[in-house]
């Protein structure tokens, strides 16, 4: 995704999430396992991914399944990339441009988790 069009998305969501939506479709119990779940995933991609800048994190949440999507912005020169997974560990979406180089480490981190 461009600059331009990337840092305009990025700002819409640069305010911190609230989990009080969150409690009313999650138990508290739930919505706690899926940010730990997702802080641990973020903890893995910022020690693994260093030659990509991640931007902005935030949380969202599908009201569909429910659950808790957090949205990485990655960014390289003057191109971003996002990546999204939800609390359960499921890539839920990602930059149809994603280079491929960016996600093989996006995977190694992930796969570093299991370990």
């Amino acid at each position: 995704m461009n600059k331009k069009n990337a840092d305009k998305v990025k700002r819409k969501f640069s305010i911190e999430h609230q989990y009080q939506e969150a409690l009313g479709r999650l138990t508290p119990e739930e919505l706690d396992s899926a940010l730990n779940t997702l802080n641990t995933i973020q903890a893995a991609l910022e020690e693994e991914i260093s030659d990509y800048a991640i931007d902005l994190i935030h949380d969202l949440l599908d009201d569909e399944t429910p659950q808790i999507v957090r949205t990485f912005w990655f960014s390289k020169g003057m191109t971003d990339y996002y990546f999204c997974i939800d609390g359960t560990g499921m890539i839920r979406a990602m930059e149809q441009a994603m280079p491929y180089h960016l996600l093989d480490q996006i995977m190694s981190a992930l796969d570093s988790i299991d370990e």
